[in-house]
Parts: C-alpha cells; sequence; structure tokens
C-alpha cells in the first residue's frame, strides 16, 4: 500500500470510529426478486413476479425501489435496513396503500410489502421480496468494449 493511500485509509478508520458509524453499504442494481404471498385477507389475491432495481448513492440514506412500474422512496440505514414511505396507488379503480420494509445484505434483499386495500370490505396482504443482485447499477456503462 502506498503512503498516501494508508494514510487515507486511517483517516476513514478514524472517521469511522468518531462518529461509531460504519459507512453504509452499497445496495444500487437490479435484483431477480421471487414474490411470495405470506398472508391475505383479500379474497383471491395472487402475486406477480417482477425484478426490482434500487438507486441508491453510496453513504446516503435515501434509496428507491422500483417493482412492476411503481417506485416506492425510503430511507436505508448503516446495517442495511430500510423503510419507504408508504403511498397510496390505484390499480383497476382500487386504492392500496403500499410500505416496505427490510434489509439488504450480502447482496441479497429481502423486503415485507405490506398492501392495505381500500375498498369495502377493507383488506389486507402481506408478500415477501427476496432475491440477489444481478448488477451493480451502471456497471454495464463502466465495462469496457472490444474494438471493432
Amino acid at each position: 500500500m502506498r503512503p498516501l493511500s494508508l494514510i487515507a485509509a486511517l483517516a476513514l478508520l478514524q472517521g469511522q470510529a468518531q462518529s461509531g458509524r460504519a459507512p453504509s453499504p452499497t445496495v444500487a442494481g437490479r435484483y431477480a426478486t421471487v414474490v411470495t404471498l405470506l398472508s391475505s385477507t383479500c379474497a383471491g389475491q395472487g402475486v406477480e413476479q417482477h425484478p426490482t432495481t434500487v438507486a441508491h448513492a453510496t453513504g446516503s440514506a435515501k434509496l428507491s425501489l422500483t417493482h412492476a412500474g411503481s417506485t416506492y422512496e425510503g430511507t436505508l440505514r448503516d446495517d442495511g435496513t430500510f423503510a419507504t414511505t408508504a403511498v397510496t396507488q390505484e390499480f383497476d379503480g382500487v386504492r392500496y396503500t403500499i410500505a416496505i420494509s427490510g434489509r439488504f445484505r450480502e447482496n441479497r434483499l429481502d423486503a415485507t410489502v405490506r398492501v392495505d386495500a381500500l375498498k369495502q370490505p377493507p383488506c389486507q396482504f402481506t408478500a415477501r421480496w427476496s432475491g440477489k443482485r444481478e448488477a451493480e447499477a451502471g456497471a454495464a456503462a463502466a465495462r469496457p468494449r472490444p474494438n471493432p
């Protein structure tokens, strides 16, 4: 290790020790998400399989998850856990409130999605999203291209 690199590494470690915080994980990318219905009081409720794309700048507490065309904004903690702000969306004339919480660990996403259907009678279901990161965001752009 070069002396300058060693100094930079020591400064980074000292900053972490003083703040008591580890750096936030790198979680941006596309996840091959398997969706499983955990519980439901909504008659005939099913789930669909879609990948999840996570937008996140390393070191930031903000992130967004895009799944099946819908985007959910949330907060990422240093331990890899996250929660989104509940949003209300309308599908086929029914309004739904959706909130997601979960954890990123070892290039995997594991989350619980709670959905409240605002219809008569009201009902609720919970699904699990689980998947491995296929690629980091921007990884394709960083790869060198072969010369023709």
